[in-house]
């Protein structure tokens, strides 16, 4: 353990990816970034001066420095594989941003290649970490009896990329809106522990950036539980994760409320403050390096969620604009 922050490397330094970094940069006593390389630098030349972040050519170029000692990847999907592989070889840790991978072939390479390594892979589902969430956690695993159905919707206003942009193409977001915001609360539902089995599927097209706008999935857990994950684009910014038991029911009402009923009881209601979820993340990552505490996301969780993920993208693409099932293997 070692109270000089962690030195690590931004991979994509698009918008997400200035994300991440302001959310630490100057703000975290754990975890600093202190180089960048990304796919045109031109665009973001003043914004690494700002944050004192050394512009290199490559991931190659990144992995050859040996004061780096993790790396943050917020780079198109489909590359996450083989860049997670190469830093692995190379003994970084890596942070990755969600979805780890689009199948759950890569996930478990992925995680096998940083086994082998013995350096830590981590998942970048932020809103695990909002205290909301670790609420509702608690509340469904001591009060709410035996579950009984999951619903989750995590929504946001019309789509604006550019035209250039690898989000909408189609390779990298499939199911459209689950890939950027659907994999969010499948992962809140893995995280209540939840253990999918098969799953069907609905979607539809209506805007004109040729993804899928509107995705509903009907999950069966090997439990009995149901479970519903749906995503809209255009209504406004949504996440809402109402959970039903046995003796109960609970619920995250947006990223800072939760609130519990029983039978017979009034309604109880918790607020929290704001809360930095990409610092608390990124934060986490450096403790799981450190050895102070380990990633909270576990590679059990993250294969499942991948299982699952790409079980929805593959019943979408059976039936585009209609419904169709699939199973979700087990591992």
């Amino acid at each position: 353990m070692t109270n000089t922050p962690l030195c690590v490397a931004i991979v994509g330094m698009g918008k997400w990816g200035q994300t991440l970094v302001n959310s630490v940069q100057g703000r975290s006593e754990k975890i600093r970034f202190v180089a960048g390389a990304t796919r045109t630098p031109a665009k973001v030349t003043g914004f690494a001066a700002r944050q004192g972040i050394e512009m290199l050519p490559d991931l190659d170029a990144v992995l050859a420095r040996d004061d780096i000692q993790g790396v943050v990847l917020a780079t198109p999907h489909s590359q996450h594989r083989a860049q997670i592989e190469a830093a692995a070889a190379a003994g970084k840790h890596v942070f990755c941003e969600k979805p780890l991978t689009l199948t759950a072939d890569d996930a478990e390479a992925a995680f096998a290649a940083a086994e082998r390594a013995n350096v830590t892979l981590a998942i970048g589902h932020n809103r695990r970490f909002l205290p909301a969430y670790a609420k509702l956690s608690q509340l469904v695993r001591e009060e709410i009896g035996e579950l009984r159905q999951v619903i989750g919707n995590f929504s946001t206003g019309p789509w604006r990329y550019s035209a250039e942009s690898w989000r909408i193409d189609p390779a990298e977001s499939p199911a459209g809106g689950m890939t950027g915001l659907g994999i969010h609360t499948v992962d809140a539902l893995i995280g209540l522990g939840l253990k999918p089995a098969e799953v069907t599927v609905a979607n539809r097209r209506r805007a004109a950036h040729g993804l899928a706008d509107t995705v509903t999935a009907l999950i069966e857990n090997t439990d009995g539980t149901l479970a519903i994950v749906t995503t809209v684009s255009g209504p406004g910014s949504f996440w809402r994760i109402e959970v039903f038991g046995s003796a109960g029911w609970a619920a995250m009402n947006g990223e800072h409320s939760v609130s519990f009923g029983r039978p017979g009881e009034p309604e109880q209601v918790w607020n929290f403050a704001f809360s930095d979820m990409e610092r608390a993340e990124l934060e986490a990552f450096a403790d799981a390096i450190t050895g102070s505490a380990p990633y909270p996301i576990t590679a059990e969780q993250g294969l499942r969620g991948i299982r699952l993920f790409e079980s929805i993208c593959a019943a979408a693409a059976d039936a585009p604009g209609g419904r169709a099932s699939r199973a979700v293997l087990q591992g």
